[in-house]
């Protein structure tokens, strides 16, 4: 997360080709939402981050599950091919994106849907999770936001304190690109590779990974719309105290979005499981994918 206006930071990957051969789509609130899929069996739903940030960097976490699991990778509204002509305030909320994940379950004929979210997905996850919890089969939340924003108060400051003059620099040029005319999306897209070094806990690996951004990969609309929206009421703390689900919380001791944000989630809902991953900050299936992989095989087995 660059901070609040850019939302929860999302590496973007290069897509394998075998990824994008199932596709997919359906209506809500007359909007044409798309996904992807890949392998077959009990559909798992995987959301990213930002808010704003497409669904491609997620298809590396698909990997990750076991076999017998088909991977839905949801375009959430306004990211990827799921783009209507114009927002306005009203159509792109935090209740609109639970009205169009139930809208995905429908259309996939599900009773209940198996979540995986990273970032702002987890956030999201736990929030479809709040508002129909019968139509919950389990949750992956992958170094998740917090059930309020209260995370904001020390997120800004632990990215603060990991970047470097150069980088610094970097965010400071593009944060002022926009008023040289440079198209919003781009001026936010190049931040985001600026500051990308203070996700990890290896700064190489973030470099690395800012590399691959590629141009198109933020919404920036997207991300001010649903901050804004977040921003009044979000809020899910008594909702969770009564989920009565599977909940895995993986979590990077060095995630800048902090250890208090998990211990909250995890102390909220009843049975979940929270595991930590050393030496890995905002994405541990990049940083360290062995540990990460256990964890999920662990958790979800088979379907």
């Amino acid at each position: 997360m660059a901070c609040l206006t850019s939302g929860l930071l999302v590496v973007l990957l290069l897509v394998p080709a075998a990824a994008r051969a199932q596709d997919g789509s359906f209506i809500s609130a007359g909007v044409e939402l798309h996904y992807r899929s890949a392998a077959a069996g009990a559909p798992a739903v995987l959301l990213s981050g930002g808010p704003g940030f497409t669904i491609d960097y997620m298809v590396p976490v698909g990997d990750f599950l076991p076999a017998g699991y088909r991977r839905i990778f949801f375009e959430q509204r306004g990211t990827g091919r799921s783009r209507p002509a114009s927002f306005s305030p009203a159509s792109l909320t935090l209740q609109t994106a639970i009205e169009d994940l139930e809208a995905l379950r429908l259309h996939l004929q599900q009773d209940r849907l198996l979540l995986v979210g990273h970032s702002w997905g987890g956030m999201l996850a736990m929030a479809y999770a709040v508002a129909h919890p019968d139509h919950v089969d389990r949750l992956i939340l992958i170094g998740s936001g917090g059930p309020t924003l209260e995370f904001a108060q020390w997120f800004g400051d632990n990215i603060e304190a990991r970047l470097r003059p150069e980088d610094i620099e970097a965010r400071r040029y593009w944060g002022q690109a926009v008023n040289n005319g440079t198209d919003r999306d781009k001026a936010a897209l190049e931040e985001t590779r600026a500051i990308a070094p203070a996700y990890f806990f290896d700064r190489k690996k973030g470099l690395d990974f800012a590399a691959t951004l590629k141009d198109g990969a933020l919404r920036q609309d997207v991300n001010t719309l649903l901050f804004a929206d977040l921003a009044k009421s979000y809020d899910l703390r008594d909702g969770l105290r009564k989920l009565n689900r599977r909940v895995l919380i993986v979590h990077g001791h060095q995630d800048p979005v902090g250890e208090k944000t998990a211990e909250d989630i995890h102390g909220l809902i009843p049975g979940s499981t929270l595991a930590y991953i050393n030496k890995s900050g905002h994405f541990p299936w990049l940083e360290q994918p062995e540990e990460f992989k256990r964890l999920v095989v662990e958790f979800l087995g088979s379907p």
